[in-house]
């Protein structure tokens, strides 16, 4: 069974950390907004599929995330240091798809394609496949 669904909103990195003498905390204050984002459309796209349960592991995962360019950018890339290492954007989506009930956990996750580009006739966001293999 394959799950798909797009998220609109600012993909956030996940993975910075920043300690305290309170604890350690995650360093962008974007990344529990994005989760929550993409959590809400992992549940809905779950019930839409008709799903009782988290798919059965393990999992191939898609991502394409779109990325606003600054109106300032000639860069033909996304790679600007404020936008997020590919690798963090993954990390949050991962941990979302887990906390919606979609997948059993994303250390379940044995193929993973990630793309990043700008959006430019498309909304920014990222669209998820979700594969049992």
């Amino acid at each position: 069974m394959t799950v798909t669904f797009t998220v609109d909103g600012t993909p956030a990195p996940q993975g910075s950390k920043t300690r305290t003498r309170y604890g350690m905390f995650e360093s962008s204050k974007r990344v529990k907004p994005w989760r929550d984002l993409v959590h809400a459309a992992a549940v809905r796209a779950g019930d839409d599929a008709c799903l009782l349960g988290p798919l059965t592991p393990p999992y191939r995962v898609e991502m394409r995330f779109l990325i606003a360019k600054p109106r300032t950018s000639r860069a033909k890339h996304p790679v600007a240091p404020t936008i997020g290492d590919l690798d963090k954007l993954t990390r949050a989506v991962g941990d979302a798809l887990t906390s919606a009930g979609l997948i059993e956990d994303d250390r379940h996750i044995i193929a993973l394609t990630a793309s990043k580009a700008w959006a430019v006739d498309e909304k920014p966001g990222v669209t998820v496949r979700v594969t049992e293999i």
